[in-house]
């Protein structure tokens, strides 16, 4: 995907004579000054997985790479210590941060005293391993990536930190492309990209939508970035996480200190079924990450008539039916992958509903998708939240 092709955001593609073994070097020059963490959420079977093994491998032999995070999610007590002979080979490096302690949920309860801290989920379990992460102060920049990484090595991490680190950029998102026998990355491909064209169509010109719309894909879990912003962010709980923090970064941070960068050639993980319902698989996905952009749509001034909601269905249909015969001549030029025109149609439909839902609950509650609070709210409405956090995480047997 090797260009120079920038709109909005700074765009990083890999070129193929890049040197990566200087990168490397530069990193770890930079990490004596700014130390580097990883943080990554996982449920037991993603820790257990072969992916997970593979990452490990690679996170073990990085020198520039201080602290890893494993934020464990809905996970029982002899789950939690398999997670940690699972975590041995990083030794010292690694911290297993067991979101179903008893003292850990103690501390949950405290905060929830004072503020709403929303349902369980990804962006709860990432939001409370970053609250450990500021309490200890150990490092200053912080990537973020899933735990079931099929295609993980060394130069992904590389990559992604090094417009931190080196460039100073504020936030750096990745973004890759998703193939094998066919083409994944549904979500992306058929609801996302679509979606925010329809928005375009029906609102006009926003720079809020053109930002969103600027990411090359804007659902990854990967990104980077200083620990002292990322105390400012607020996080939703659900599969609205990643469009979220997007949205958090545009209120927080100008947009020429974001910047996006390919991280990989091709990239793979494990698969979710579309779905049928608003409470499981791709098509919840959708929903979540559909009523996210309404709230963050409405945050940055943009009124949603319900006239309006009436044409955005009838509008992403349309869209979504182009970009379908857009993938489908993309197909033919290249042999060896498969693609099924009916399974694609199905999944625009149900993404068409799902929309559906997104609307409803909107009007149901204008105020949108739960967000956790920031740590820096926390820490005020919970003076010693940080000291106890601390302590339930490092003790939480």
């Amino acid at each position: 995907m090797a260009d120079f092709f920038i709109n909005k955001l700074p765009t990083f593609s890999i070129l193929h004579n890049h040197n990566i073994k200087g990168m490397e070097e530069k990193l770890l020059e930079g990490s004596l000054k700014i130390p580097i963490g990883v943080l990554i959420p996982a449920l037991y079977s993603d820790l257990s997985g072969k992916a997970m093994k593979n990452i490990i491998h690679i996170l073990k032999s990085i020198d520039f790479v201080k602290r890893i995070y494993i934020c464990l999610d809905q996970a029982n007590r002899e789950e939690y210590k398999r997670a940690l002979k699972i975590s041995e080979p990083l030794k010292e490096k690694a911290v297993v941060i067991w979101n179903d302690s008893p003292k850990v949920r103690e501390v949950i309860r405290e905060i929830e005293k004072e503020l709403v801290v929303g349902i369980r989920g990804k962006g709860n379990a990432v939001w409370t391993g970053l609250g450990y992460v500021i309490a200890k102060g150990e490092i200053s920049a912080l990537a973020f990536h899933d735990a079931d990484i099929l295609t993980y090595d060394k130069e992904f991490l590389i990559r992604l930190l090094f417009p931190i680190v080196h460039l100073r950029f504020q936030f750096s998102k990745g973004y890759y492309v998703r193939y094998g026998a066919r083409f994944y990355g549904r979500v992306t491909r058929l609801f996302y990209f679509p979606f925010i064209r329809t928005l375009k169509d029906i609102f006009g010109y926003s720079d809020y939508l053109d930002y969103m719309g600027d990411f090359r894909y804007p659902l990854s879990g990967e990104f980077a970035i200083f620990v002292s912003q990322a105390r400012m962010i607020q996080f939703p709980c659900d599969w609205g996480i990643e469009v979220g923090i997007l949205g958090e970064i545009y209120r927080n941070i100008t947009v020429n200190r974001i910047c996006q960068v390919e991280i990989t050639s091709r990239y793979d993980h494990k698969h979710q079924p579309v779905g049928g319902s608003s409470e499981k698989g791709l098509y919840k996905m959708a929903s979540d990450i559909a009523r996210t952009i309404f709230t963050l749509m409405s945050s940055n001034g943009i009124i949603i008539s319900r006239d309006a909601f009436h044409a955005i269905r009838h509008a992403y249909l349309k869209n979504a039916r182009e970009f379908v015969r857009y993938y489908e001549s993309y197909v033919s030029m290249y042999d060896g992958i498969e693609y099924n025109l009916h399974n694609e149609l199905k999944t625009v439909d149900i993404f068409a509903q799902s929309i559906d839902d997104a609307i409803s609950c909107f009007y149901d509650d204008p105020k949108g998708s739960p967000m956790i609070p920031d740590w820096k709210r926390v820490e005020s409405a919970v003076g010693d939240v940080f000291e106890k956090l601390i302590a339930a995480v490092e003790n939480p047997l």
